[in-house]
């Protein structure tokens, strides 16, 4: 198998894993995962605790979201390319 251009490594990286498009708005959580912000919101509509990662499971007691710059300077940068 051919090995991944860095463009397709890029691209993969810049999707969301619940949503599976670009990131809108990424946010980190506990584990240090990103998600869009409103997928994650979605996902744990309506819990209060024992928050569980879509992708590690590992769990938090806080929905704790931080707003990932970084990220999302990558995603505006990806998008032009």
């Amino acid at each position: 198998m051919a090995a991944r251009t860095p463009l397709e490594m890029l691209q993969d990286e810049a999707h969301c894993s619940i949503c599976l498009e670009i990131f809108q708005d990424p946010v980190s959580i506990h584990c240090g995962h990103s998600f869009c912000r409103s997928c994650i919101t979605e996902t744990w509509k309506g819990q209060t605790t024992n928050f569980s990662c879509p992708q590690c499971r590992k769990t938090g007691d806080q929905m704790t979201l931080r707003p990932n710059w970084e990220l999302a300077n990558v995603i505006e940068a990806a998008k032009r390319l």
